[in-house]
């Protein structure tokens, strides 16, 4: 059962998505059974060169941040 919160976080996100086109509820319905597939993996840890990967690129100057695609796109290449 849920509680008050829960409740609240539900129809906050129920109320959201009245608006939503279809092809974005389809979009967040793949999203959600793509979560609920992985839920036993999202305990994770990094490894000490990817913490310290991540701290370097959280001190760069904003001017020298890069698209988030291209970002994703390095990671996956770097941690396949």
């Amino acid at each position: 059962m849920m509680d008050i919160s829960d409740q609240t976080l539900y129809q906050e996100i129920t109320d959201k998505l009245k608006t939503v086109p279809k092809e974005v509820l389809e979009r967040i319905s793949a999203y959600l059974s793509e979560i609920d597939e992985n839920k036993d993996n999202l305990n994770f840890k990094l490894s000490e060169e990817q913490k310290e990967s991540l701290s370097k690129i959280k001190e760069r100057p904003y001017s020298e941040h890069t698209e988030v695609n291209i970002f994703l796109n390095e990671m996956s290449e770097k941690y396949p």
